[in-house]
């Protein structure tokens, strides 16, 4: 069997009516149903597509031949295909081939349509009896409220104000009513180019764009993500022979889109559309059409027509809203590309390009703000958004909805967007990208053990959904989350050997870089090393660099908390470089925060603030307010640190307006720690506790566990200045729990360290020693000097006060050693006039 060759073209008659009526049957094209006075009458796809040619082409004789090129679109069947279809038919209608009054068979020239054909408006009568369909929420009027990101095969934003209609808890399980089909799922592989001028390679690119909203939108098959299907083209290499079965299986595909298209004189193109089985690999829809390529809408419309009756869903007038031109949608399309191999700044260039010559376009408008959003440009995304959400209302409203969640998604709303979410699920259960969506905003909104609940109804969804690695993923990201990072580690695990045999590359990495941060967080930064680059290797082979990136600061982050500071600094500055270099500002900036923390580490106070100033800069000019919240923190510290109280005060105060403007409890509870600090060193005792309090009262309410912990230990230390040592006591006990609990060393020994404290004030000096030789030991297993030395002056110090000078003189001596080797020679100072003290006793 071979596939219709390109150059071949087909006379094609006018525009046919939608819905017609013959002898009490009606054919409804638009549905692609045939439907009669007992209700619909199923076919076989080939055989409702050569009812309808013939629909189409009545009182014309239609040949063999015809019939074959036409309803079939393969040139070497048995002309028996054709028979057998009109038998199919003929039992279906009940039409006697010996007395024929729907289709007479003319003989050695072929078939025709006898049947008086009339017109039938779109309301069908009752007597027909249409399948079920999902039920449907009313769009409410749209309203006035930011939005910010759009997109209908990636990020989309669009405000219409449905909180109001949704119910306020979103169902976790998950399960397909009977009443709503799974839709098949398609996924469009692109178009080869056989004019071989590389010129005409964004046609590819713009026709798969068209045909994915011509064809998703009438919700007769649910599209497979481009996103997806461009990375897994890529590891399977395609196009090659034997891939496209591969791909089906790997993306859960059903029906797989391909084509071609050829150019010939004067622009004309001849275009072809194939869709096939994923499991069979065989044709069950075709099209071709020719027509001018400054046209391509009209082309893309009429191919869709000609694949609708098949696939079924409503049939559209042509994406026109996609774009106005052939070079608007040139930029669009190649914008669309750029964006999948991660290049958003090439992206932002086209796009401008195309909103300049089509600013009514709200898909333009959606990509430059998902562009824009994807390097940190906040600001400007959610202006792009407000543009595209104003242009959108005419769209689906599957679209419509999705373009809601993500607006709120981009402000970390994500209450509003779980809600969303949910109401997606449940409208097209089929689609496992809603459901991890919901997931995903669930947990981010702290919920969760809903979150759990969902992935765990996903999982009951048949296969190739309900076995998705990315479900393991999400587990992972929930239980870490939760603090169980065992649990956790084992899902990303699980995921890892799901994605392998499937050749899911990035979603092995991401599973490789979840299971490094469980392992720091289980207190092996070994393993966590390792597992972060084996996931950086496998983000550049996919040419993701940003996550790269990423994963080469999260070695900085594992290298600084073990103390190896010249590796964290090599690595900081590598990984800042690239983030430069693709315009990704937002990590750029917050990988300056943590590069901020090494030198703070080191004593370098004024490095810290130079390099807290430029992340927010960087912050303000993207919009990212809650990112600038947490650096004016750390310049509010710094300065504190400095003794610059006012200049201290200035940006802590400005920190908590932004965050208690934007109801972000984690980031106002982490400036109010930040701010106790400040009111401790003023001797603002009261309003200090006060602001903790405060803080441990918002993390609680959040489930933010390691933020609770955090709040309690500066309590705790603040309670030890006032004199109150049995709270101090209790509260570092409590803390201590926590820090085990979430798998957390060197917080872990920071706490012990100053529970050691208070028990040498309180004048418990056995228990001092037993803490102090624990916190040696925690420091010691984090190769942290920093944490070593403290611990060995603790011990000196008790050796001082319990009359043991020989252990005294001993600890002073580690102490001082490792002060000297990290350079802290105030410290080292310190420790060597103790020392000098303990030698003149007699």
């Amino acid at each position: 069997m071979t596939s219709p060759s390109p150059s071949l073209e087909i006379h094609r008659e006018a525009a046919p009516l939608d819905r017609v009526g013959f002898a009490g049957f009606v054919l409804d094209r638009e549905t692609g149903r045939l439907l009669g006075p007992e209700g619909e009458i199923r076919l076989r796809p080939q055989t409702f597509r050569l009812l309808e040619v013939l629909v189409e082409s009545a009182p014309r004789i239609l040949s063999q031949d015809e019939l074959l090129d036409r309803a079939w679109g393969v040139e070497h069947l048995s002309p028996a295909s054709v028979k057998q279809a009109i038998s199919e038919i003929r039992q279906a209608l009940g039409d006697d081939p010996a007395r024929p009054s729907i289709i007479e068979t003319v003989h050695r020239r072929g078939y025709r349509f006898i049947a008086t054909i009339a017109p039938v408006e779109p309301e069908l009568p009752a007597s027909v009896k249409l399948a079920a369909v999902p039920p449907q929420i009313p769009d409410a009027p749209a309203r006035r409220r930011p939005a910010t990101l759009l997109s209908v095969s990636a990020l989309v934003l669009l405000t219409l104000g449905l909180a109001r209609l949704l119910p306020s808890e979103p169902e976790p399980i998950l399960k397909t009513p009977a009443a709503i089909p799974a839709r098949p799922a398609l996924a469009i592989l692109g178009f080869k180019n056989l004019s071989a001028d590389s010129r005409d390679a964004w046609v590819s690119a713009a026709l798969s764009e068209l045909l994915a909203f011509e064809l998703t939108a009438g919700g007769g098959v649910r599209l497979i993500p481009p996103d997806k299907v461009a990375w897994m083209s890529r590891e399977l290499g395609l196009p090659n022979a034997g891939s496209l079965g591969a791909v089906g299986r790997n993306l859960g595909a059903d029906l797989l889109l391909t084509g071609s298209y050829l150019e010939e004189d004067g622009g004309r193109l001849k275009l072809q559309v194939l869709v096939q089985s994923a499991s069979t690999g065989e044709t069950v829809a075709w099209a071709r059409e020719s027509g001018s390529r400054d046209a391509l809408h009209g082309l893309a419309g009429a191919s869709a027509r000609g694949l609708q009756a098949t696939l079924g869903g409503k049939l559209l007038r042509e994406a026109a809203a996609l774009a106005s031109s052939s070079e608007s949608l040139r930029l669009y399309a190649e914008a669309q590309g750029r964006l999948r191999v991660w290049d958003a700044m090439g992206a932002i260039t086209l796009l401008e390009q195309a909103a300049d010559i089509d600013p009514k376009s709200p898909f333009v408008q959606d990509a430059l703000a998902a562009a824009a959003l994807r390097l940190g440009f906040e600001v400007r995304a959610r202006e792009a958004a407000q543009r595209a959400a104003a242009l959108s209302a005419g769209l689906p409203r599957e679209i419509r909805l999705g373009m809601e969640a993500r607006s709120w998604e981009v402000q970390s709303r994500w209450e509003e967007a779980a809600k969303i979410y949910g109401v997606l699920r449940r409208s097209f259960p089929d689609d496992l990208e809603y459901g991890l969506r919901l997931a995903a905003a669930q947990r981010l909104a702290g919920r969760t053990t809903v979150a759990l609940a969902t992935v765990a109804g996903l999982r009951r969804l048949p296969p190739p959904a309900g076995d998705d690695p990315r479900l393991d993923l999400a587990e992972a990201d929930v239980t870490w989350q939760l603090g169980h990072f065992e649990r956790a580690l084992d899902a990303a695990a699980r995921g890892i050997a799901g994605a392998e045999p499937r050749g899911m590359a990035l979603v092995v990495a991401a599973g490789r870089a979840s299971r490094g941060w469980s392992l720091w967080r289980l207190g092996n930064p070994e393993g966590a090393l390792a597992e972060l680059d084996a996931a950086r290797v496998l983000y550049l082979r996919t040419g993701d660099r940003g996550a790269a990136a990423a994963t080469l600061l999260g070695r900085a982050t594992v290298l600084q908390g073990t103390g190896r500071t010249a590796e964290a600094w090599k690595a900081y500055e590598e990984g800042i470089s690239t983030l430069r270099e693709i315009g990704d500002r937002r990590r750029e900036a917050r990988a300056l925060n943590n590069f901020a923390a090494v030198l703070n580490d080191e004593g370098d106070l004024d490095g810290t603030v130079r390099l807290l100033e430029r992340s927010l800069e960087i912050k303000r000019e993207t919009g990212d307010l809650q990112g600038a919240s947490t650096t004016l923190v750390g310049l509010g510290n710094a300065h504190r640190v400095r003794g610059d109280l006012k200049n201290a005060r200035r940006r802590l105060e400005e920190a908590l307006e932004l965050s208690r403007g934007l109801n972000d409890d984690h980031g106002t509870a982490f400036v109010l720690r930040g701010l106790a600090r400040l009111l401790e060193k003023e001797e603002l005792f009261t309003e200090a506790r006060r602001a903790l309090e405060e803080a441990i009262l918002l993390t609680s309410r959040i489930g933010h566990a390691d933020g609770t912990a955090q709040a309690r230990v500066a309590l705790a230390e603040l309670e030890q200045k006032t004199g109150r040592l049995d709270r101090a006591q209790a509260q570092l006990e409590q803390v201590l729990e926590e820090f085990r609990r979430l798998g957390q060393p060197g917080d872990e020994a920071y706490a012990t360290l100053r529970l050691g404290e208070v028990h040498q004030e309180q004048g418990r000096l056995g228990a001092a020693r037993t803490v102090y030789s624990r916190a040696l030991a925690l420091a010691r297993s984090l190769r942290n000097d920093f944490y070593a030395a403290h611990a060995h002056l603790g011990l000196a110090e008790a050796g001082a006060l319990g009359a043991r000078p020989e252990t005294a003189r001993a600890e002073y001596r580690q102490a001082l050693a490792l002060w000297e080797k990290q350079g802290n020679w105030e410290e080292a100072e310190k420790a060597r006039k103790a020392l000098a003290e303990i030698r003149l006793k007699p």
